[in-house]
């Protein structure tokens, strides 16, 4: 079963343009692979992460984010210890002796491969601004991969910031943090939504363009796990484009603004 489904993964991978020596932003929900499998969860989280790294070889880098939110509720961050809020698999990538995580109390992320020190270390305090690690993803322009996660990816969200969107500002985190036995109190910025303004995000149209004008390859394994991959690259420039056609291209709705 796991060596039939190991090679349905990586096939579909490099259907989706995933080749030796890439780098990948990987979002992902493994629930359905394990409901196919019908293995254990760290058989599960062991195929993933064998597929992707057999796929990159030697040469690639696997990124996964590993945000943890907490912080922005006044609790501390401990940069060895506190656990990524987006998924199994983040987690299972961060605590791989094999990784390092960029040091950010809000939006961390974890890596395993060559390019990891580049891409995460000495990282800036921005979520999204210069230096952090979406901007240095768009720089070498890595290839951003869904598996089976509709949501897209918060890679968007460098690209609001840079345009200014109207729904959103940038809003400092000031907290406890804990590196290397070192705790000191530090700020941090954050792009947030503007909260009373009706703010829901969509990324159905972005992903139908994407797919519409082959900037986004798709790959269905048995009618259940759908794989997508497009680049920094391409999703920051139809983005800007969209925007500027229609500056609330990445909402469901109009923002509700005071009269």
């Amino acid at each position: 079963m796991t060596i039939r489904f190991k090679k349905i993964i990586q096939d579909a991978l490099k259907n989706v343009d995933l080749e030796e020596g890439d780098i990948v932003l990987l979002h992902s929900d493994s629930t359905v692979l394990r409901q196919m499998t019908s293995l254990n969860w760290a058989e599960v989280m062991n195929l993933l992460k064998d597929c992707f790294l057999t796929v990159l070889g030697d040469g690639g880098t696997l990124i996964v984010p590993t945000f943890n939110w907490d912080f922005c509720k006044g609790k501390k961050y401990v940069h060895e210890k506190t656990r990524s809020q987006v998924g199994m698999f983040t987690n299972y990538i961060l605590f791989d002796d094999r990784s390092i995580r960029s040091f950010h109390p809000i939006y961390s992320f974890a890596a395993i491969g060559p390019h990891k020190e580049v891409l995460l270390n000495n990282v800036s305090k921005s979520s999204f601004g210069d230096d952090s690690v979406f901007y240095r993803l768009h720089k070498i322009n890595a290839k951003i991969v869904l598996f089976n996660f509709d949501l897209g990816t918060t890679f968007v969200h460098y690209v609001e910031q840079k345009l200014g969107v109207d729904y959103r500002y940038i809003k400092y985190f000031t907290g406890q943090v804990s590196r290397d036995g070192l705790e000191y109190q530090d700020t941090f910025d954050f792009y947030a939504r503007y909260l009373d303004r009706d703010i829901n995000v969509s990324l159905k149209k972005l992903h139908k363009y994407l797919f519409k004008t082959g900037k986004m390859k798709r790959m269905n394994i048995k009618n259940r796990l759908n794989i997508c991959m497009f680049t920094c690259g391409d999703v920051n420039d139809v983005i800007i484009e969209k925007i500027i056609e229609s500056p609330h291209f990445l909402l469901a709705n109009q923002p509700v603004y005071d009269s």
